[in-house]
């Protein structure tokens, strides 16, 4: 009886959060606006034959069977994903990850995010702040019991201009994979790499987290928020396996 009764509490907390938080603002006569979102880049974009871009390379090819391959090894510690939903705002820390080099450009490269690690960082009161990260991590949303990590593995990469890239791939939530493409600049020096992505989009309803979607949930649009979420993401690689 306990369990069912902190079960609500909780429901109701995380129904308040979202009806506050994460509803979209309003304006003059109580009239919804609806948040602008800019469209994905995909990996169609990506190949594009009559694209500005310099160079594509598609990457993970023969890696294995090349001389002069250079491994950097993310350090968690230093690394994160940030993502942006509406007016809430939060991170996510990698499990590992790895980028292949030859001749000082990249010839492969894969990450491990830990879902169980997602955290909210503008909810200032604790208790609905921890009810929120709890909830996120139910499977209702990201069920990090049966889907403990999201992957992240490049496919395609464009030179735009110096350190500037597309970079293409395909990203794993909830045991779903789905294309993913975003801009990025690449830092590197002879022991270290820096990865910094601009802020790119994708839309949650693909890797199956549906619930308070509008296209998804028949209920009170003041519980609704919008299935486009937002994340950067910013890489420290040092040479080695």
């Amino acid at each position: 009886m306990k369990t069912s009764y902190s079960k609500l509490i909780s429901i109701a907390i995380v129904l308040i959060i979202l009806m506050v938080n994460c509803s979209a603002p309003e304006s003059k006569g109580n009239k919804s606006v609806k948040p602008q979102v800019r469209e994905q880049n995909t990996v169609a974009d990506v190949a594009k034959p009559n694209s500005l871009f310099v160079k594509e390379f598609e990457l993970g090819t023969d890696e294995n069977n090349r001389e002069g391959i250079e491994s950097f090894k993310l350090d968690n510690e230093k690394s994160l994903v940030t993502w942006f939903c509406v007016t809430h705002t939060g991170y996510v820390k990698f499990k590992g990850g790895k980028l292949k080099m030859l001749d000082n450009k990249i010839i492969s490269g894969e990450f491990e995010i830990a879902m169980d690690s997602i955290r909210d960082t503008d909810i200032d009161y604790y208790l609905m702040r921890v009810v929120l990260e709890n909830t996120l991590k139910s499977d209702s949303f990201f069920n990090v019991n049966a889907f403990p990590v999201s992957i992240i593995k490049l496919t395609h990469l464009k030179e735009l201009g110096l350190n500037e890239y597309l970079l293409g791939g395909d990203l794993q939530i909830n045991g779903i994979t789905n294309k993913i493409s975003f801009r990025t600049k690449i830092i590197q020096n002879d022991t270290t790499i820096l990865v910094l992505t601009d802020r790119f989009y994708i839309d949650r309803t693909k890797w199956g987290v549906t619930i308070y979607s509008k296209n998804f949930e028949q209920t009170d649009d003041s519980f609704l928020f919008t299935d486009s979420v937002s994340m950067k993401v910013t890489a420290f690689l040092n040479r080695g396996n």
